[in-house]
């Protein structure tokens, strides 16, 4: 059954369609913050949902239908990536398009080498077609998955700037 009509079927009790909600918040993959962000629905209004609280019919028809466009992208392959949170941040897409096919993104939070090699574990099972990540656990992780693996490679500026706080910090 899909997400949209699960969540539907549970929408007699407030406290089943919260518990539905964050189950399919979980099996996508998203915060409440993202899912806020995809839908147009403001973080305030998605918490007092999550809290249980009344809200509008529209509130509902913009729930499902982020939904179902998750439903139908079912078919598009997915890739991770797999790197630190403020990495991740700067991300502001779901959805790329590359040589005229679409492909959805899919974060994966990793703070220590385990976490990494965990994350593409993971990833892999979740069924992604392809994993980024940083080069200094690439070589494991390509070990270790059946999946291509693709490295972040920081530009010459990333380095540059890097240098310059540390010389800043040096000499403060």
């Amino acid at each position: 059954m899909k997400a949209c009509e699960r969540l539907l079927l549970k929408i007699e009790s407030q406290e089943k369609f919260v518990e539905e909600f964050k189950r399919i918040l979980l099996e996508l993959g998203l915060t409440l913050k993202e899912f806020s962000e995809i839908s147009g629905i403001p973080y305030s209004t998605l918490y007092k949902v999550i809290q249980g609280k009344d809200f509008r019919v529209s509130t509902l028809i913009k729930i499902l239908k982020t939904i179902r466009s998750f439903e139908k992208d079912e078919n598009i392959d997915t890739i991770a990536i797999i790197a630190a949170r403020p990495a991740l941040n700067k991300i502001t897409t779901r959805k790329i398009g590359i040589n005229g096919k679409s492909y959805l993104i899919k974060e994966y939070p990793a703070n220590s080498l385990e976490e990494c090699i965990v994350a593409a574990v993971r990833a892999e099972r979740e069924g992604v077609k392809g994993i980024v990540c940083a080069p200094i656990v690439s070589a494991t992780i390509e070990k270790i998955v059946n999946v291509p693996v693709a490295v972040i490679i920081p530009e010459k500026d990333a380095f540059m700037k890097a240098l310059e706080i540390i010389a800043k910090k040096i000499n403060e």
